[in-house]
C-alpha cells in the first residue's frame, strides 16, 4: 500500500480516474473534510481546522527532539554517478536477434519446452516461441539455470525439481524434465559514452547536458537532490515516531474520518475493476488477498480505518503545529504543486485537473505543501546525534 494517504488518493483520480465520485462535506462550519475551495481561501482551512483538532489531540513538545541520523547517505561518490549512467546507456541499447552462439545469465531467449511428468506431459508445462530472460527466476531455480550454456537450435533434456512448497500440489516436489530447444537470443549492445551520445539523446532521456561533462556533472547534482529528499523524509519520520510516544487523541472528527475510509475503499475497488481482470482475479476477495495480502474484505475494512486514524492523527498534529508557528500556504505555493502534479500525471495544466476532480483538490494539494513546510520546519528545529 501506498506510504501516504494522499498518494492513493491523488494516484487513483489522477491516474486511473477511477474515483467514485468526488467526497462531499457537509457545509457545517465546524467540518475538516476536504473542501472546494480556491487556492487562495486554503489557507483559511488551516486555522479552521486546528481549532477543531485541537479537541482531540494536545501536542507533546515538537521543538528540539532528538533523533539518531546517518548523514553518510547523503554523499554522492563516483561510483553512484558512474552506476547511474551506466543505467542510462542501457536505456539506449540496441537489440538484435540472432540465431546461433551459446546462451549465458541475463539473455533474453525465445525458446519452445516442454514439461514431462513420468514421461507424460503435464498441464502448464508446455510453450512454443516463449520469451524468457535467463536469470529473473520466472522459472523454477533447475530449470531457470539449466537454461544456461545452451547452444541456439539444439534440443536439451533439463531434469528439473519442483519446490515442495510450489503453488499446484500436484507438481509440488516432483521430478520432472524439461525437453528445450532455444531458437534465439536477444543479445544487447549498450552505446559508448560519449560527447555525440550525451547530445543525442540527452532530451529523451530528460537530462540537461551536450557533453560527458556536463552529464557526469547533472547527474552528480540529481542524486544529490535525491539524497537530500530521502535524507529529509527519513529524519522527518525519526522525529514524528519520538512525537508518536507522547501522543494519545481523545479521538477524531468523524466525518474526515469517514471520509478518508470511504476514499480507500472506493479506490482499492475501483483499482480491482480496472485491473482485476489482468491478474485474472474475478472477485474483489480475492483481489484482495492476491494483491495486497488480506484475508478478507473484513480483515482490509480494518485496515483501511487504522491506517485513516493513523493519517489522521498526523494531519491534525502538522495542523496544530502549522497553526502555532504561523506556518501557511499561499495560493501560488498551491498552484506550483498544481502544475508539477498536471506535468507528471500528463495534464496539460493544474486547471485542468480543477476542471476534472474540482476546487476540492486545492485542498487535496494544499495540504501537501503544508505537510512539506512543517516537515521542514521539524527537521530544522530537531537535534541530530550521529548513528
Amino acid at each position: 500500500m501506498k506510504k501516504r494517504f494522499f498518494g492513493v488518493m491523488l494516484a487513483a483520480s489522477l491516474v486511473v480516474s477511477l474515483t467514485a465520485g468526488k467526497k462531499t462535506s457537509q457545509d457545517s462550519a465546524a467540518s475538516t473534510v476536504n473542501k472546494e475551495v480556491t487556492a487562495e481561501e486554503y489557507a483559511g482551512t488551516i486555522t479552521s481546522n486546528a481549532d477543531v483538532y485541537k479537541q482531540y489531540v494536545t501536542l507533546p513538545d515538537y521543538k528540539g527532539v532528538e533523533v539518531s541520523v546517518d548523514r553518510s547517505s547523503l554523499t554522492v561518490s563516483d561510483d553512484d554517478i558512474e552506476s547511474y549512467i551506466s543505467k542510462l546507456l542501457s536505456q539506449t541499447a540496441t537489440t538484435e536477434t540472432v540465431t546461433e552462439g551459446v546462451t549465458a545469465s541475463g539473455d533474453t531467449v525465445k525458446l519452445d519446452y516442454s514439461g514431462l511428468l513420468n514421461g507424460e506431459a503435464f498441464s502448464g508445462g508446455t510453450a512454443t516461441d516463449a520469451s524468457y530472460t535467463i536469470g529473473s527466476g520466472k522459472f523454477i531455480t533447475d530449470l531457470d539455470q539449466g537454461l544456461i550454456g545452451l547452444t541456439v537450435g539444439q534440443e536439451y533434456n533439463i531434469p528439473c525439481t519442483f519446490p515442495s512448497d510450489y503453488s499446484s500440489s500436484d507438481l509440488a516436489g516432483k521430478e520432472v524434465i524439461f525437453v528445450v530447444t532455444v531458437k534465439s537470443i536477444q543479445k544487447s549492445t549498450v552505446p559508448d559514452l560519449t560527447d555525440a551520445w550525451v547530445t543525442e539523446n540527452a532530451s529523451t532521456l530528460g537530462v540537461e547536458a551536450t557533453t560527458v561533462a556536463e552529464l557526469r556533472s547533472y547527474v552528480k547534482d540529481y542524486l544529490t537532490s535525491q539524497a537530500e529528499s530521502t535524507f529529509a523524509s527519513d529524519k522527518y519520520q525519526a522525529v514524528y515516531s519520538k512525537l508518536s510516544e507522547n501522543l494519545t487523541p481523545s479521538g477524531y472528527p468523524q466525518e474526515e474520518l469517514d471520509s478518508l475510509v470511504n476514499t480507500l475503499k472506493s479506490n482499492v475497488e475501483s483499482e480491482f475493476n480496472s485491473y482485476g481482470s489482468s491478474y485474472g482475479i474475478s472477485d474483489l476477495d480475492s483481489y484482495l488477498s492476491q494483491v495486497y495480502g488480506f484475508e478478507s474484505q473484513d480483515a482490509f475494512n480494518d485496515y483501511a480505518v487504522e491506517y485513516a486514524q493513523q493519517y489522521l492523527l498526523e494531519k491534525m498534529v502538522l495542523t496544530l503545529i502549522a497553526s502555532n508557528e504561523n506556518i501557511t500556504v499561499s495560493a501560488d505555493e498551491i498552484n506550483d504543486m498544481g502544475a508539477q502534479l498536471a506535468d507528471y500525471y500528463g495534464y496539460t495544466n493544474y486547471q485542468e485537473i480543477l476542471d476534472n476532480y474540482g476546487n476540492e483538490m486545492n485542498s487535496e494539494v494544499g495540504y501537501e505543501v503544508l505537510y512539506q513546510k512543517v516537515q521542514n520546519f521539524l527537521n530544522d528545529n530537531a537535534v541530530e546525534s550521529e548513528s
